[in-house]
């Protein structure tokens, strides 16, 4: 995909997250500058998550998503008790800790996943980048309260 169209539907997605929202569900952005959307879900008494989705040939790819601490250092596990969403084994390409949900390049490139396509999902609602952080933020509310 050319690097101007991505960038393009990257800095749309962006401008789709308004402050309210943020302020709401208790987010901070660190960083939203093509190809980097790196934000950290807050919370008062538990460990706060930090997500870096690396969103290089958006939306032609869905994006890599890391899991961090709040300082940006990646987990050595998945963050405790969040389920099926946030999986602690070793991704075969990263050796890391992954999302396994569909709109995460990990899951779509997981073998568990191949034939379970992005394109499936592309361009659906909720599948752009604030649809994604917002289904991630619920699946680890769900388990820290």
């Amino acid at each position: 995909m050319l690097e101007a169209l991505s960038r393009a539907a990257f800095d749309r997605d962006v401008r789709r997250i308004d402050a309210r929202s943020v302020r709401i569900y208790d987010w901070t952005i660190v960083e939203a500058s093509y190809p980097i959307f790196d934000i950290v879900f807050n919370h008062t008494r538990d460990a706060q998550l930090r997500l870096r989705l690396t969103c290089s040939d958006w939306d032609e790819l869905p994006p890599s998503i890391e899991l961090l601490d709040a300082q940006g250092k990646h987990l050595g596990t998945a963050p405790p008790n969040v389920g099926s969403v946030f999986n602690g084994s070793a991704h075969p390409i990263t050796g890391r800790p992954f999302v396994c949900m569909r709109g995460a390049r990990e899951y779509h490139t997981h073998s568990s996943h191949t034939s379970d396509l992005w394109d499936n999902y592309r361009g659906q609602s909720g599948m752009d980048l604030a649809g994604i952080a917002l289904q991630l933020w619920r699946a680890w509310k769900r388990s820290v309260g």
